[in-house]
């Protein structure tokens, strides 16, 4: 794929009209979209109607979230329109996360399931593999738009199975990706997203603002810096209580989650969630990357009005090997406790992959199980959405460039051999 592809994208009509409304405006010294810490809490008490936020850690991260949208990532005005309704999605969950745990805090008391969770570096095959263990009837894998609004709109934990409640956020989540889709017309060939299917529990913690979600979905470079630099035990007591809620929808299942952005945050990962079942895939770093940097180049190209695609490959690189050098001091905290698994044996062996899983964590195997993996293998080839190409060089990178910076902390092929 040459350079030329990750221009910035050339919008449907209407949302080229709204950038250019929002430029004008912005040269005569007006801002169309604010993004201001206050106002963007006072939107979520509006739409709410609560106010309390609880741990007040996470302003830290909002302030310097927003600071980076300012200053780095020149955010065209469909991107600060869509900046600011996650914020205060994001929010309103937090100030809803804080009521259901003062009106039923038994909840929150109870055992969790030990839930399987995938993690590993991004574009690693983490996808596949947690989409073969959604496969299993004794376990629930979340879909998108429940992880993206896990509590209900209105106030009581009975709510969280009312079908009602659950349509009305479903609904939402349609529309919202509806949006995405006329926005981004290679999303599907990079990574196939839709409200009702399983996807990343990165997006549970959107409310912590101590998260990779933003960096996904706008350049915000000197955010995504801070983020590896910051503790994450926080951020994880708020994780383990989320879980508690998604358990409470159907406490019969195990919960079945993944996240690549889990890597850096393993040991805080493993200290408040000690029942987790973590499985780890590996690849080679530069495949991974340059998927990564596609994935990237699609994602941001929308939302800003200067697209450095150099520049996000040097930030994702950087932030990898950050991640990956905390992800090594993990394992080490937390010795034996991840399962290992290699994309490429996956790749030839789902099925035996998964069944290796599911002997060292000693869970029930079932004909209904291999069954359902077989089917959504049969249904779900490689490339059903469209081939995926790239290279190094569609990034200002190379291969030995990008092996030498990742390899230095993480060795997918030592691993291996281990």
């Amino acid at each position: 794929m040459s350079k030329q592809a990750y221009r910035v994208s050339t919008l449907p009509l209407q949302f080229r009209l709204i950038n250019r409304l929002g430029r004008s405006l912005h040269s005569a010294g007006l801002e169309m979209v604010p993004l201001e810490e206050e106002g963007l809490l006072r939107a979520a008490r509006r739409q709410t109607g609560l106010s309390d936020f609880g741990d007040d850690y996470f302003r830290a991260g909002l302030r310097v979230l927003l600071e980076s949208a300012e200053q780095d990532a020149a955010l065209n005005t469909i991107g600060r329109f869509g900046h600011r309704e996650a914020i205060i999605q994001q929010l309103s969950n937090r100030l809803k996360l804080v009521e259901m745990e003062k009106q039923a805090p038994m909840l929150f008391k109870q055992p969790l399931q030990p839930p399987l969770i995938v993690i590993g570096f991004p574009r690693s095959g983490t996808t596949l593999l947690h989409r073969l263990l959604a496969a299993d009837p004794a376990g629930r894998a979340v879909p998108l738009w429940e992880l993206s609004s896990p509590l209900p709109e209105g106030r009581g934990p009975h709510l969280l199975t009312a079908p009602a409640d659950r349509a009305r956020r479903l609904k939402r989540m349609q529309k919202q990706i509806k949006i995405r889709l006329s926005l981004t017309s290679d999303l599907d060939q990079k990574h196939f997203i839709r409200a009702e299917t399983p996807e990343e529990c990165m997006f549970l913690l959107g409310q912590t603002f101590h998260t990779m979600l933003y960096w996904v979905t706008a350049p915000v470079y000197s955010y995504i810096a801070w983020y590896g630099r910051q503790e994450r035990y926080k951020k994880y007591e708020d994780y383990r209580r989320l879980l508690q809620v998604l358990q409470a929808v159907d406490p019969t299942k195990r919960l079945v989650l993944k996240a690549p952005a889990h890597n850096g945050g393993v040991a805080e990962l493993l200290q408040m969630v000690p029942e987790a079942m973590v499985v780890q895939t590996h690849r080679d770093p530069v495949s991974c990357m340059n998927s990564l940097n596609s994935l990237f180049a699609t994602t941001h190209r929308v939302v800003t009005e200067r697209l450095d695609v150099r520049r996000t490959a040097e930030a994702n690189l950087e932030l990898m090997r950050v991640e990956l050098t905390r992800n090594a001091a993990g394992r080490k905290k937390y010795p034996g406790q991840l399962f290992d698994v290699h994309y490429d044996r996956l790749v030839a062996d789902p099925l035996g992959t998964v069944r290796g899983i599911y002997d060292h964590f000693m869970l029930p195997w079932t004909a209904e199980f291999e069954a359902a993996m077989s089917r959504y293998l049969a249904e779900n080839p490689k490339g059903k959405n469209g081939r995926h190409r790239y290279s190094s060089a569609d990034f200002g990178l190379t291969d030995e460039g990008i092996r030498e910076r990742i390899w230095a902390v993480y060795n997918p092929v030592e691993l291996q051999r281990g």
